[in-house]
């Protein structure tokens, strides 16, 4: 790893500035390891930026938000449109979290960027449909936050205690409460965001939910059905949610007893239907996800399949799940 820490640090340090984009429908991972990235940035007196969509219904990045207001910490947002303002012929485009260009926040614009560094953390299966000057997918780690912790240790840096903090809710909830994806590295992480100044009574507040959100989770949780001998799934109704409501339900599921992975099929949009798959790691949840067109990770993938109904997705799942 420090192999590829001295090679971004010199990338960051040729750059005229460094902008950092992670995937749309962003979650704590992909913003604790952006705003980490930002501060080691700045700490090079290089400008640095981080891209940020439309927030709407997304209650713990609000709440990051607005620990970071509350903390006086700045931090430059760009969209798709104000970009091109601090866009240089040297800028640096750092994504995390994604490869894949049509889950990033703004796809559109990433091939005006010659110079683009990806880290990720998800299994490849997929060669990137954009070009890079450098690549570092980690499949093995818990999360990107895991990663930055380490190169701030590289680098002998600390990023301020609220960045902390959402850090560690990002690795808490990648690893669903450390019980997935989880080794002897990411606690030393965790203790690591701990030691520098984590507050776990604001991490607490950030992972809060609301009354109505929790209700309506169970109410699919309770509809949800055995595949098989170790394998759940849950099927949503015909209105759309978003990415991370599936996930968390996936997650839900595994807390079963018997269950070694779930499935959680949804519909995003009118002609996308989405399904989000966990696995405690006996089961190799990627593997099944990009027989579908999906990817991600052995215990946390996903896969979006567009102009086809709930119940043809599902039953096409239950074949691949039960070898037919």
């Amino acid at each position: 790893m420090d192999t590829m820490f001295k090679k971004l640090t010199s990338l960051i340090r040729e750059s005229d500035n460094v902008m950092i984009m992670a995937h749309h429908d962003i979650d704590m991972d992909a913003f604790g390891s952006s705003l980490a990235l930002y501060e080691i940035v700045k700490s090079f007196d290089k400008n640095a930026y981080v891209f940020l969509e439309n927030l709407k219904d997304n209650l713990a990045i609000t709440h990051a938000l607005e620990s970071l207001e509350n903390a006086k910490i700045d931090v430059l947002f760009l969209n798709d449109k104000n970009y091109i303002n601090y866009k240089r012929e040297n800028s640096l485009l750092v994504i995390l979290d994604v490869y894949k260009k049509e889950m990033l926040e703004f796809p559109e614009i990433v091939n005006q960027f010659s110079r683009v560094v990806v880290i990720d953390h998800h299994v490849k299966n997929t060669t990137t449909a954009y070009p890079t000057i450098f690549e570092y997918i980690a499949p093995d780690l818990s999360s990107i936050n895991e990663i930055m912790v380490e190169y701030l240790k590289y680098l002998n840096k600390v990023v301020n205690p609220v960045v902390a903090t959402i850090m560690l809710a990002g690795i808490e909830i990648d690893t669903n409460q450390f019980n997935v994806k989880t080794t002897d590295k990411t606690y030393e992480a965790a203790a690591f965001l701990t030691k520098i100044g984590a507050n776990h009574i604001l991490k607490q507040e950030l992972l809060k939910e609301s009354r109505n959100s929790y209700l309506k989770r169970q109410h699919f949780v309770k509809r949800s059905f055995m595949v098989n001998q170790h394998m759940a799934m849950c099927i949503l109704d015909e209105n759309h949610y978003e990415r991370k409501d599936l996930a968390v339900i996936a997650e839900e599921l595994l807390k079963f007893d018997h269950v070694e992975a779930s499935f959680v099929i949804g519909r995003l949009d009118q002609e996308t239907v989405y399904i989000s798959a966990r696995s405690i790691g006996k089961i190799n949840v990627e593997e099944y996800m990009s027989k579908l067109g999906g990817g991600g990770h052995t215990t946390d993938a996903a896969t979006s399949i567009k102009n086809k109904t709930i119940t043809e997705v599902k039953e096409e799942l239950i074949k691949i799940l039960n070898g037919r």
